[in-house]
């Protein structure tokens, strides 16, 4: 955002975020600050081309980068000098630092000038060959704009010149009433590895049709030495006073892209965004609003497929649903809005850990950049062995004893996790004993928890002692979706489970299915323990994981999987298969992986030749090698083998192994990016990098006219 930001939007959105008794947004917690940058001030000789002073100008506008040795580098805009227009090798100038404690202490590494013009708007990514690109917009207001890139092939000591993205230059003062520059570009890689990069774009203010500002994007083929021609990323073709601006991009885990940014001009810098299959093609238009967003935008995707954001209001919202819908954190990141924090931006420091970027007042004058660590909570676990502050209670007598919670209620008393719990796909369990006839349960997807009987939104999965086995959802009111007929006693425990998947909900007890049904209602929450209609129970083991998929074939059914040749059977748990001479092969009916998961499960040849596991599958069909994708094998010969598939087959590795036919033998394939790395039962046999596809589903296959069983197939 270069010039304006709707103020009263900013601090409406703050004042309406405020503490409640009960986390209803959750999920994040503030747990510590530190500062990256504080520029020292200084005796300045007046006003700089802009109006500022730069003797108090400060620093801002941090962006960070984690490399791929775990260090984690920052870049940000300094001023410490008079500024271009009183000092001709003057100007903005970007600092980068290095922190080797991630992101807690930074040391300064450079200083970046473009003597005699502002720099700022640094962002960085770094190449699969380990070179680090930055970006920036060097500017003579009015005058000259252009887009360099900088080259560090030493993790961020020393930089060279390496391209223009893009460029606009005129003679003193031609460029301005209207303003016709470019900024903020912010780079990212596609699926098929080229580097792309989306900036705002003034360039067309005068065009017929004009657009005030709209998004572009360009790609690079060469790792940024040079760049494609423009495309339209975000524009408003019906309003040329539109400004969309202020472009941050990300990949989604389930492989599309997601382009967010201001809405200035005619949307009061509302923050909007859109959504591409492959990062290069974009829809014409405004796009879809971000509720509760204002002005310079930062979207984070988060490895369990959530979505963070945040923008100059400094609150941050979360969507479990790739953007569909959002809801915002209890907490707001800063204490205040634009102008005195603004900037923002959001990065994954932990499994369970986010970071907020911000630049922040001072009061002195202008700013310094902060970070500050946030607690996301990726599970949850209660065994009872003290207290119950991890619950908030809601009615009915609940007590910690035995190692147990234990409730008497008289019309359906609840307990609600805290901290608050919403993951995207997660399994919860308990184990429920009913110490009198009637009813508990395990309640999930909560949000709005009060007083009374069906008192809150969500699912809830629970026994009866009537022998009954519910599935039902729950709006102040109840609405039935599933049961089973169950035998249920007294005084013994059941372990209850409930996976949700995209909407799929799975109720098992005892680690048998027993409930398959799939409503999309609510898609985030918590979870918490409900009692019955006077009765008691007792509650244990409590727990919540993130969970994408997990199959031990118990059910004996394979009604998730679509097979593609062989004759496939279940017994004992066990999915077989006979395989023709054409490679037999079953695919999971969902999308399920990503860019960073891993992939497991067991594989027994019964006679001879191979099985595998296949991932990233897409456009399967009946054919020896009809998919795309990746697939990693036991061979009874004496090996195992990775390789991909485009309608044939491409070897990228294999290792002698000896195989024992009627053995089990554990394949794990973990993925991150586009590494792949083949384990068999734990030891790591192939270490190969493979950037052809980065999305799919996964399956498993047979070999060439022989038997073969799987097992405890899961994705975590």
């Amino acid at each position: 955002m270069k010039k304006s930001v709707s103020f009263l939007l900013a601090l409406i959105l703050i004042l309406s975020i405020g503490a409640q008794a009960f986390a209803e947004g959750g999920p994040a917690t503030v747990q510590s600050e530190v500062t990256v940058h504080n520029q020292p001030t200084f005796t300045d000789a007046g006003t700089d081309a802009r109006g500022f002073s730069p003797g108090t100008y400060g620093s801002e506008y941090g962006r960070m980068l984690k490399l791929a040795n775990g260090n984690w580098l920052a870049v940000y805009t300094i001023y410490d000098n008079n500024g271009y227009t009183r000092v001709s090798t003057g100007g903005t100038k970007l600092q980068v630092a290095r922190s080797t404690d991630n992101a807690r202490t930074w040391t300064v590494l450079n200083t970046i000038a473009d003597p005699g013009r502002d720099l700022d708007n640094g962002q960085m990514i770094q190449l699969e060959n380990g070179d680090v690109l930055l970006a920036a917009r060097s500017v003579r207001w009015q005058e000259s704009y252009t887009l360099p890139v900088y080259k560090s092939t030493d993790g961020g000591s020393s930089w060279t010149f390496l391209s223009t993205i893009d460029s606009n230059i005129g003679t003193p003062g031609s460029l301005g009433s209207p303003d016709r520059g470019i900024y903020e570009p912010h780079m990212g890689l596609l699926g098929d590895g080229r580097l792309a990069v989306f900036y705002a774009n003034e360039k067309y203010a005068l065009s017929s049709p004009a657009y005030s500002q709209i998004i572009s994007m360009k790609v690079s083929t060469n790792g940024g030495s040079s760049w494609d021609s423009e495309i339209f990323a975000a524009w408003d073709p019906a309003n040329s006073a539109s400004r969309p601006g202020m472009p941050v991009w990300t990949k989604m885990t389930n492989g599309k892209y997601f382009l967010t940014y201001e809405v200035c001009g005619t949307a009061g810098c509302n923050v909007y965004y859109k959504i591409s299959n492959d990062g290069v093609t974009w829809s014409s238009g405004i796009g879809t609003p971000i509720p509760g967003q204002n002005g310079a935008p930062y979207v984070l995707s988060l490895s369990d497929g959530r979505l963070a954001v945040t923008s100059n209001g400094s609150a941050l919202s979360f969507s479990n649903d790739y953007g569909a819908t959002w809801y915002a954190n209890d907490q707001a990141l800063w204490p205040g809005a634009f102008p005195d924090y603004y900037w923002g931006s959001l990065y994954q420091t932990g499994t369970n850990e986010i970071a907020a970027m911000t630049s922040a007042k001072r009061t002195v004058g202008g700013h310094n950049v902060k970070i500050k660590f946030l607690t996301l909570p990726t599970g949850f676990s209660d065994g009872f062995s003290g207290t119950d502050s991890n619950w908030t209670k809601y009615e009915g007598t609940w007590t910690v004893s035995g190692g147990a919670y234990n409730v008497s209620s008289t019309s359906a008393a609840k307990a609600i996790a805290n901290p608050y719990v919403s993951l995207v796909n997660y399994a919860a369990e308990a184990d429920i004993t009913l110490t009198s006839a009637g009813q508990a349960s395990l309640i999930f997807d909560v949000t709005s928890p009060g007083n009374g009987t069906d008192a809150f939104k969500g699912y809830g999965a629970g026994i009866d002692s009537g022998g009954v086995l519910w599935l039902g959802r729950f709006n102040n009111n109840y609405t039935q979706l599933a049961s089973a007929s169950v035998a249920i006693s007294m005084n013994v425990a059941y372990k209850l489970k409930v996976v949700k998947n995209f909407g799929r909900i799975q109720v098992f007890l005892d680690n048998v299915l027993k409930i398959d049904y799939t409503d999309t209602t609510y898609n985030r929450g918590t979870i918490g323990l409900r009692g019955g209609f006077g009765n008691t129970a007792r509650f244990d083991n409590v727990t919540v994981t993130p969970h994408t998929y997990s199959n031990g074939f118990d059910s004996n059914t394979d009604s998730e999987w679509t097979r593609y040749g062989g004759t496939w059977s279940l017994s004992g748990g066990v999915y077989t298969v006979a395989s023709p001479t054409a490679f037999a092969k079953s695919v999971l009916n969902q999308r399920t992986t990503g860019e960073k998961y891993t992939l497991e499960g067991q594989i027994r040849l019964n006679d001879s030749g191979e099985g595998s596991l296949i991932w990233n599958v897409q456009n399967p069909a009946v054919g020896t090698d009809s998919f795309q994708g990746y697939g990693a094998g036991i061979f009874a010969s004496g090996s195992v083998w990775l390789g991909k598939f485009n309608n044939n087959f491409t070897s990228l590795g294999n290792a002698t192994l000896p195989i024992s036919p009627g053995t089990w033998y554990t394949l794990k394939i973990v993925v991150a990016g586009y590494r792949i790395q083949v384990y068999v039962n734990n030891t790591l046999y192939i270490d190969r990098t493979d950037s052809s596809y980065t999305n799919g589903s996964v399956g498993v296959r047979a070999g060439y006219n022989n038997n073969v069983s799987f097992d405890s197939i899961k994705i975590y």
